[in-house]
Formats: structure tokens, sequence, C-alpha cells
């Protein structure tokens, strides 16, 4: 194929790419549960290896993003399959424990953090001009579908194959990325190339204050978000044998069905925002976020399927605005800066996407530790506690 692809196409393909490359991103929290006992590892220490994944995202994303303001986003998408498959082998073959985990991680963070928005800014310099908001919204639920096929893989060849071969099955998908993207792409120059000496120069995004007010709500957003996919898995766990519900009905399934229903819940709130405006809706599901990380912990003893229900719901609502906070960051940036735009967006967001799972995990130990169901409930408080925020910096956006 050539760079004539058609729009629907080519989103389709940088869709597939993004996921299959997104393979490993469930081999620690998919697993947790074992790891707890494998490793002997404290709620902290399962914040902190998911931590380290994200720390990778946080600190090469920014810079990986920045240079497609420079250079063709499809070199970068390339290097970032690289480094997730590295990531990947590594993990599988040399992590033996907490402090030996922590780089492999790290390097599946960066990973993720050269394919992640650097895809969305290889689509975009592709499509045709016009409103891409529609495009945008399907690649950024992308990453919702990436997260539940690599928890449902791992979960599945661990039941069936074990743990092991679960961390191994993982390393076949950033070739098929790679594969994807040689295939349905071709190089393309910039027409219009930041200067070098301006590449990594922030200062205009941070002065752009429509910019900024959806970053910020971004920063809310995926605290919440990774904290949830770090943890949710696990709550499960503890909830399935607390209720001694019947052994089909599988958390790793049951915590991929959650994830994945963030593709159509991004799409769709996106399409309320174009309704209602950007604002109004993203207040409004972060206020239903709220509700539900204050409720669903305490839920814990009540039977397994309302507390299905219950996940299934919060994995909706808690993406329903993540494509409209995209959206509006990068619709609301001159076109030479959205690489940089989307790097103080990618390394903001997935800052609070550090921290979250430490923090909660911490708040996990303090109140109880996994194995009771106040631990449980506090923990998705403090999970749900930073979405206060949000509306107030969305008042940045206001013209």
């Amino acid at each position: 194929m050539s760079t004539a692809i058609s729009g629907p196409r080519l989103t389709f393909a940088l869709c597939i790419a993004e996921i299959v490359a997104m393979s490993s991103f469930a081999t620690f929290p998919a697993l947790t549960p074992f790891f707890f006992d494998h490793w002997q590892l404290s709620g902290e220490d399962a914040g902190w290896i998911n931590a380290a994944f994200f720390f990778g995202f946080t600190l090469i994303g920014p810079f990986a993003t920045s240079l497609t303001d420079r250079l063709d986003a499809r070199q970068v998408f390339l290097t970032g399959c690289v480094l997730a498959l590295v990531g990947a082998y590594g993990f599988a073959f040399y992590a033996d424990g907490f402090y030996s985990s922590l780089p492999w991680r790290f390097i599946s963070g960066a990973g993720l953090g050269c394919t992640y928005m650097p895809g969305l800014k290889l689509l975009t310099d592709r499509l045709p001009s016009g409103d891409q908001s529609r495009a945008i919204a399907f690649y950024t639920a992308s990453f919702s579908t990436g997260s539940a096929v690599s928890f449902l893989l791992v979960g599945q060849v661990e039941l069936w194959l074990g743990w092991e071969k679960a961390l191994v099955s993982v390393i076949a998908g950033p070739p098929i990325a790679i594969a994807i993207i040689y295939i349905a792409t071709s190089p393309k120059r910039l027409l219009t190339q930041r200067p070098w000496s301006q590449i990594f120069n922030y200062a205009p995004v941070v002065a752009n204050r429509f910019s900024m007010g959806y970053v910020l709500a971004y920063v809310c957003h995926t605290w919440e978000l990774v904290a949830m996919r770090s943890f949710m898995l696990a709550f499960l766990a503890y909830s399935h044998a607390l209720t001694d519900a019947p052994g089909w009905m599988d958390v790793s399934v049951i915590t991929a069905a959650a994830v994945f229903l963030g593709l159509p819940s991004s799409v769709l709130g996106n399409e309320l925002s174009l309704k209602i405006g950007r604002q109004r809706s993203i207040t409004l599901i972060m206020i239903c976020c709220l509700a539900f990380s204050f409720t669903i912990g305490f839920t814990a003893n009540m039977p397994f399927v309302f507390v299905v229900a219950m996940a299934a719901l919060y994995g909706i609502m808690i993406t329903a605005d993540s494509s409209s906070l995209t959206a509006g960051a990068v619709s609301s940036a001159p076109a030479d800066l959205r690489g940089a735009t989307m790097a103080v967006h990618s390394f903001l967001g997935f800052g609070g996407g550090m921290i979250g799972p430490v923090v909660a995990g911490i708040v996990l130990d303090k109140a109880g530790g996994p194995e009771t169901t106040m631990g449980w409930g506090l923990m998705f408080i403090s999970m749900g506690a930073i979405t206060l925020l949000g509306p107030f910096a969305l008042r940045l956006t206001k013209k």
C-alpha cells in the first residue's frame, strides 16, 4: 500500500498496529495475584512495578513525540516496537523478583511511549485535512483495546499453559505491528518541520491555556485509569475468592471485557462531546467516575455478579472522556506545535499514570492490605479522588 490509502483504512491499520504493539502491557497486572505470592510482594511493591512501566512511558514518550515535529513519526513508531520487543523478552526470561522486573517493565513502557502518541501523529499526518476528531477517537480507543487484548492473552495462556508461557506469548505482538506499519504506510516528508533548536521548547505549549486545560484534566483522568487497570484484576480475584464464585467466571476474561469496553465508550464519549460540548461532557463523565470509585471497593463481599457489573460500568465510565481530552488538546494546538503538545499531554498525563498505582498500592497496604475489603475500598477512593480537580482544570479551556 501507499500513503494514498483511504482515511478509514489507514485509521483501522494504525489501530491494529497499536493494539498488537501493546501485547506486553498486562504481563504484570494480569498476573498480580500470582506475583503477590510467588515474589512475596506487598501492595506498594506491585504499585512500583506498575509505575516502572509508566515511568518508561513518561520519560521517553515526550522525547519521542517531540521528535515527530521534525522527523517522520513512522520512524519513531518502528523504534518503539523494537523497544517493546526487548522489554517483553527481558521480562519473560530475566525477571525473577521485584528489582529484576523493574528495568524490563521500564523498557516496555518506553516502547509504548514511542508508539502511542507518535502513532497518533503518524495517523494525523497522513489523514486528509478537516475534522479528525473521529479518527483520533478511534485511535485513542485502541489503547483500551490493546490493554484488554493483553489482559485476555496473558490470562488465558496462564490458565491453560502456565505463567511462564503467558509471559513468552506476548513477544509476538511488536513484530506483527512492525509488519503492519511497513504494509500500510510509506515514509512521508513533513510539510512543516520545527527547527531542531526549538524541538524541545515546550514554552509555547504551556502558554496555550486552551491546550493546557485539557492536558491537566488528562492528568487526573490517567491517574485514575492506570491505577484502576493496575489493580482491577487483583480486586476481582479477591472478591471471587471471598464470595466463593463459580470457577467459570474467570477474572482475566472479566477484566479484559471491562477494559475492552473502553473502546466503544471512548468513541461514544467523543460523540457526546460533539453534541453537548467537550467541557460539559468531560465534567459529567468525571463526576460519574467519582461515584463509582467511592463505592466499588466496598462491594467486594456482595454477589460476584454485582461486582462484575460494577467493574464493567466503571470500565465504561473511566474511558469515556479519554478521546475527548486528547482531541481537545490536539485540536487547540497550532499545526507546527502538535507534536510538542502531544509530548506535554503524554508527559504530564502519564506522569499521573505513574504516580497513581504507587499511591493506590500504599493506601491498600496502610488500609489493611489486599486481603481486606476496607483496604480495597479506600484504595479505590484514593484513585477517584483526583478527578475532583479535573473540572477545575477545564475552566482554562473556556474562551
